[in-house]
């Protein structure tokens, strides 16, 4: 019993790598800023007495929300901007999340009109395990790149956060999949249902006017993908052998998606990037490798 327990909880334990986890805090909190900063730079838009709101998170807020003098509403969209501009620089990465996730819970719940979205689900989740764990800051940073050489630290963090958001992004993911195989997707052309939408709701317009899309054989290849990619690719990213793969698969159905679908960019960056926790600390060594030979290469081009 005891080594069945250490083999579950190992992949929480210990150190690992930082640039995955470095990579992931960029692409994440990129993707808040995208969400949200449009809201908070132009607050009178959405934020002004008699603006159409909607209540979607929390009811106290959004009852209260009116008692908030404009002044201070400004003063707390500028300090929630400035916390997530510092997550992705890397500085203070918990005091970031603590801020930033504050701040932008309170405004959606001001008003979710204008950033409501699924993937603010999985964007709290992350958040609070941001503040729970800390961390994030070990590599790509501006205090990691200002430290002198002999005085920075090894490119290590816990596992603990990286591993509790692999596994909350592949959850996701993976019942993403069972709730479609339980809906019937695979003797059903969703797919083809979804992209024929009329143009200006829910698909790009460049796929509204492709008539090679709007075919019933693509639609139905589309939805078995779509299957194959929700059960299959979170089981394979968590086994070297399967990893490369899944990895491949799993990154072209999203980059797929965002650019078919009208997504909001936060969807991308959570489940995009969220795959790259995967990779083990010996294949990040080979892909830092080969990302410094490539540089090489570049330098001695331009030399």
């Amino acid at each position: 019993m005891g080594s069945a327990l250490d083999r579950c909880f190992r992949p929480f334990e210990g150190t690992r790598s930082a640039y995955p986890v470095a990579l992931f805090r960029i692409g994440f909190f990129t993707g808040l800023a995208v969400h949200f900063f449009p809201t908070l730079l132009r607050l009178d838009d959405a934020y002004r007495p008699g603006a159409l709101r909607s209540n979607q998170w929390n009811e106290w807020l959004y009852e209260h929300f009116q008692q908030v003098p404009h002044g201070v509403l400004r003063v707390l969209s500028i300090v929630t901007m400035l916390a997530c501009v510092m997550a992705i620089l890397g500085l203070y990465p918990r005091v970031a999340a603590i801020v930033s996730g504050v701040g932008f819970y309170a405004f959606a719940s001001f008003n979710s009109m204008y950033v409501q979205t699924l993937a603010l689900i999985p964007a709290w989740a992350i958040l609070l395990l941001w503040m729970i764990c800390g961390g994030g800051g070990a590599a790509l940073s501006i205090a990691t790149s200002r430290a002198k050489p002999g005085k920075r630290g090894p490119r290590e963090e816990p596992r603990l956060l990286s591993s509790l958001i692999l596994y909350q992004v592949l959850l996701g993911v993976f019942f993403s999949g069972i709730e479609k195989l339980l809906a019937g997707w695979p003797w059903t052309n969703e797919m083809g249902l979804i992209l024929s939408y009329p143009k200006g709701f829910m698909v790009r317009d460049w796929v509204a006017a492709s008539s090679f899309l709007h075919a019933p054989l693509v639609g139905h290849a589309l939805s078995w993908f779509t299957l194959v990619v929700e059960l299959g690719t979170p089981v394979g990213l968590l086994f070297r052998r399967t990893r490369v793969v899944s990895l491949v698969l799993y990154e072209a159905f999203f980059l797929g998606i965002i650019t078919m679908l009208e997504v909001p960019a936060l969807f991308y960056c959570i489940f995009a990037f969220g795959a790259l926790l995967a990779l083990d600390d010996e294949e990040v060594s080979r892909a830092l490798s080969f990302l410094g030979r490539a540089r090489e290469r570049l330098r001695a081009r331009r030399s």
